[in-house]
């Protein structure tokens, strides 16, 4: 039900990244070698950042246009009866 939405988006593309298997040591690493005060990660080699670029190429996500916001649909309107 969401695929016409991605696709008006732009966002088609994200399909293929419901089949990734996730490894969790990685990510468990990953997260052990964060640091939030430089917003990199700190190896034995040095330290790394992940651009939006990366994240772009990794996805095959579209960087370019305009941002895309989702907010949660409106609530229903409320019964006033004995107001």
């Amino acid at each position: 039900f969401i695929l016409p939405y991605l696709k008006k988006a732009g966002l088609e593309s994200i399909r293929h990244l419901l089949g990734i298997k996730v490894d969790r040591q990685l990510i468990t690493a990953l997260v052990e070698r964060w640091r939030k005060e430089t917003h990199c990660f700190n190896f034995r080699e040095g330290e790394c950042t992940i651009t939006l670029k990366d994240v772009a190429i990794l996805t095959h996500l579209p960087i370019d246009g305009k941002a895309v916001c989702v907010s949660d649909p409106p609530p229903p309107p409320q019964d006033c009866d004995g107001i």
